[in-house]
């Protein structure tokens, strides 16, 4: 379902290059805009990636300041602890490190639902590259229309 453009990651990272404010969605994608040197306003990361542990990743954010907030979130689901957990990290001064308990494959469209106009939000598909999304209108309302669409599972 990417929201914005495919690409590799050196057309990626030249892409979000003068993003004031980055989101990262997923272990890799996290990696890779800390090993390039950014500062994401937002990561969000569950600490694995195709079922493997992501300890990199792990050591990395010991040394990025920044909020730490864990919750926990199923695979498949977006929870209201979810949403409120992006709010605040937008509204909050200083970068967000998201550690999701569960998995964070639907947080793209909860951060591009809610990420102020004018950010950038990347996150991977495997195996095929990075998908750099720039949050304005359109696609805040496609996040939502995707959001708004799914069955609420008990």
């Amino acid at each position: 379902m990417p929201f914005g453009k495919l690409m590799d990651e050196k057309d990626a990272l030249s892409a979000i290059a003068e993003c004031e404010r980055l989101i990262t969605v997923g272990d890799v994608v996290s990696i890779t805009a800390l090993k390039n040197g950014l500062k994401p306003k937002l990561m969000i990361y569950d600490l694995s990636t195709e079922r493997r542990p992501m300890d990199q990743l792990s050591s990395m954010l010991r040394s990025v300041e920044g909020t730490q907030v864990r919750i926990t979130n199923p695979p498949g689901h977006i929870v209201p602890e979810m949403v409120l957990g992006v709010q605040q990290a937008f509204k909050r001064v200083g970068a967000t490190k998201m550690r999701v308990d569960g998995e964070e494959d639907l947080a793209a469209p909860v951060c591009a639902a809610l990420a102020p106009f004018g950010s950038c939000m990347i996150y991977g598909m495997p195996q095929k590259g990075i998908v750099v999304v720039n949050i304005d209108a359109k696609v805040r309302e496609q996040a939502r229309s995707l959001i708004n669409s799914m069955e609420e599972s008990n």
